[in-house]
């Protein structure tokens, strides 16, 4: 008998246990909310194998069962969450689901305030994708806008730009990179060519304001720099921008988009240009 009660106690303490860890974990559950299941699917590798020959149809079901249950994902892993699924689980399932590289860099980038890992999504969904020119110009637009990194902003547009299909606005956007990033003989060559492919006054117009604004900053910095070049040879302004055409430090004097001469000042050496920028940046 003693044995028997002992055994019993026992078990009553065991039922006991198990109860109590359930509820804590069901406690435990209920915290997280309903999403936090997400974080552990398997990678999409394995889910195709079992989704035999449905693996689109079971990424589409993950995307919108994902979207259903954003809200409760708990936030200390909710961006985690998010490159789990759409990139290791719908990314791996279906390579070709852009919306889910998509949306999962605009959550990074605006909710999260991590570009940086928004364009990592973003560089495995193009890797993936290489036919695609949306993901690129997502790209440089969060390199641009989020980053203020512009030749990386620049290398994005040009790779989307090469991309069959590509919007055209896309060369643009490269353009004025190289501009901002303050490679301005190179953005002036790309508005160039901008400006000889356009096919329409629109677009040309845009180009021509370009290429004439950075014609003038172009000549008054090779100006000043010649300026600046004969005042370290002879310890003084010159007295006119002929000087520095004598002294070989220009091969001709520049004219601006109008025709109309640079102004000198020989007491303080400035240079400056008669004709007004196009585009009011200055």
């Amino acid at each position: 008998m003693r044995r028997r009660l002992l055994v019993a106690l026992l078990l009553l303490g065991v039922a006991g246990a198990a109860a109590a860890s359930q509820i804590g974990l069901e406690r435990l559950q209920a915290g997280r909310g309903a999403g936090w299941r997400l974080m552990y699917l398997p990678n999409g590798r394995y889910l195709k194998i079992a989704s035999l020959g449905f693996a689109p149809v079971v990424a589409d079901l993950i995307y919108l069962w994902s979207i259903q249950y954003y809200g409760s994902y708990d936030p200390s892993v909710r961006y985690d969450i998010v490159e789990h699924v759409y990139v290791n689980v719908i990314g791996e399932l279906d390579p070709r689901y852009t919306d889910a590289y998509t949306l999962a860099a605009l959550i990074l980038t605006t909710e999260a305030g991590a570009p940086e890992r928004a364009l990592k999504v973003l560089d495995v969904g193009m890797e993936r994708n290489p036919d695609n020119w949306l993901m690129p110009y997502e790209a440089g637009f969060i390199a641009f806008n989020s980053l203020h990194d512009y030749g990386r902003a620049a290398g994005y547009y040009a790779r989307c730009a090469a991309i069959p299909g590509a919007h055209p606005v896309a060369r643009r956007f490269m353009a004025e990179m190289y501009n901002k990033k303050g490679d301005k003989s190179t953005s002036f060559e790309k508005w160039r060519e901008i400006y000889e492919t356009a096919e329409d006054d629109f677009v040309r117009d845009v180009a021509f304001s370009h290429l004439h604004d950075l014609r003038i900053e172009l000549d008054l910095e090779a100006l000043r720099q010649a300026v600046s070049a004969y005042g370290e040879r002879h310890g003084s302004h010159p007295p006119g921008l002929e000087a520095v055409v004598r002294e070989g430090l220009l091969s001709a004097l520049p004219a601006d988009p109008e025709g109309n001469p640079y102004l000198y000042d020989p007491r303080t050496g400035e240079v400056r240009a008669q004709s007004r920028f196009r585009l009011w940046r200055r």
